[in-house]
């Protein structure tokens, strides 16, 4: 086997065993919420404790992976937002829509995540790195509007998704805490609500 093969499959090796650990921390938080230890995640995965630090030097550093593959899926939904010959208020309800109905498919995991998610990012520096992401990518949704002459120009385009990313995200806090919420209704009602407030007056 030449170097470089070796190294190919060290690589794909710890990719996999990676791609494991956050795939048990799914299942285990769906189903055991934050009570889900360690020793449970690395159980799951097949592996030893000493080896789940080796990829993630805590709990808390695994939850920030789970944050960055929830922006990675958010970053394609914008991107598929993008793609469609549509107006900005539609692409703004549709990124709405999409978490709903992305969240009905595993909506414990959701609740528990999005929950580890704020309390990481009130309880460290990393809440204005995390926000600025987000809004980055509401912006990006938001900026054709300017070309195509249906976004409000009264307002910078980053308050305007300041704002969206706001009731995004205030309107997810509200499903987390309330089982009983409607996430389809409610999203939709809030995706509305946000793309009216960003339209030429």
């Amino acid at each position: 086997m030449t170097e470089v093969a070796h190294v190919g499959r060290r690589e794909r090796n710890k990719q996999q065993t990676r791609d494991r650990l956050l795939s048990a921390a799914r299942e285990l938080l769906a189903t055991r919420g934050t009570d889900a230890t360690v020793e449970e995640i690395a159980e799951r995965a097949e592996v030893s404790r000493a080896t789940f630090f080796n990829y993630f030097p805590s709990k808390d550093d695994l939850v920030s992976a789970l944050y960055a593959e929830l922006m990675g899926v958010f970053g394609r939904v914008v991107d598929s937002m993008l793609r469609r010959p549509v107006s900005t208020h539609d692409r703004v309800v549709g990124v709405f829509i999409d978490f709903a109905q992305s969240s009905m498919a595993d909506p414990d995991y959701m609740r528990v995540v999005t929950g580890e998610i704020e309390r990481l990012a009130t309880a460290s520096e990393g809440l204005s790195e995390r926000s600025h992401l987000f809004t980055a990518q509401v912006r990006r949704l938001l900026e054709p509007g300017l070309e195509q002459g249906d976004l409000r120009t009264d307002h910078p385009v980053e308050f305007l998704a300041q704002m969206v990313a706001a009731i995004y995200l205030s309107t997810m806090r509200y499903w987390r805490i309330d089982p009983d919420l409607d996430i389809t209704e409610t999203f939709e009602r809030a995706g509305r609500y946000a793309a009216e407030s960003i339209v030429p007056r």
